[in-house]
């Protein structure tokens, strides 16, 4: 029963009385404290990351790990890829001193450094945890061997020059300025690699030359043939009539315009 002049309170559906709103400084103090509880729970994972990564040392470099391969993937130093670098030159290019944290390893420094190497083509640098550098090259593949002021050395397709040991049958490439930016040299890889490989197989020399202009490249082969290639302009075109033009026989074959070839005998 209720008293006069008295009113009931609503209830919900529940049959229970509704609670009242807090009262904003309740609720302001709730807030506050979820912060600081999560806070302190940072601040205990950092200063656990930093034991574990840092003091505690049970995560810190232990080995340098490496692996040389070639653009195609297979390791370098086997049949037919010869190492154009040894694993102690990758090993003093990082420059990783074992035992301090992994963490603490500059992964892209490590990776300029061993990209300065002549003989590398690309290289990626990783952390592997919890102990291990993981350093992965792939060496520059050479198509043919130049004379440079230090001696042979070899080219890649690029036109970078690098030394290395020379993988057999690789032709020589007879350039003024060889390099990545010479024209003539361009020339003289960009040929090689448009031929056909089995015309590639029976190349001794490529001569190329730039003198104002569009590389002119001829070519050696075996058996004292020629081949005036002339400008890299239509190489397709070259290649695709220079076999079937040295089955026959010839001294002179001269494919500078592919649509008018000529055999000199």
């Amino acid at each position: 029963m209720t008293r006069p002049g008295t009113r009931r309170r609503p209830r919900p559906a529940g049959g229970r009385p509704a609670r009242p709103p807090l009262p904003e400084v309740y609720r302001r103090r709730r807030r506050l404290a979820v912060v600081l509880v999560g806070a302190v729970v940072l601040v205990a994972l950092g200063l656990t990351a930093r034991l574990l990564l840092y003091d505690a040392g049970l995560a810190d470099v232990e080995q340098v790990e490496v692996a040389v391969t070639t653009a195609d993937g297979a390791p370098a130093g086997g049949a037919g890829a010869p190492a154009m670098l040894s694993r102690q030159q990758v090993l003093d290019a990082a420059a990783v001193v074992p035992g301090g944290p992994l963490i603490e390893v500059d992964v892209t420094a490590v990776a300029t450094r061993v990209a300065a190497l002549p003989a590398v083509a690309s290289v990626d640098v990783r952390r592997t945890w919890p102990h291990t550098v993981s350093v992965r090259v792939v060496q520059r593949t050479p198509v043919a061997v130049v004379q440079t002021g230090v001696g042979p050395e070899l080219v890649d397709a690029t036109g970078a020059v690098f030394p290395g040991p020379a993988p057999a049958g690789l032709p020589g490439l007879a350039v003024a300025a060889p390099g990545p930016a010479d024209p003539a040299t361009l020339a003289g890889v960009g040929v090689l690699a448009a031929l056909p490989a089995e015309v590639r197989a029976v190349v001794v020399t490529v001569t190329a030359t730039a003198a104002g202009g569009p590389g002119q490249v001829t070519l050696g082969l075996t058996d004292e043939r020629e081949v005036r290639w002339g400008s890299v302009d239509r190489s397709p075109d070259k290649a695709a009539v220079i076999g079937p033009l040295l089955t026959q026989p010839g001294h002179l074959y001269d494919v500078t315009s592919p649509d008018l070839p000529t055999i000199t005998r």
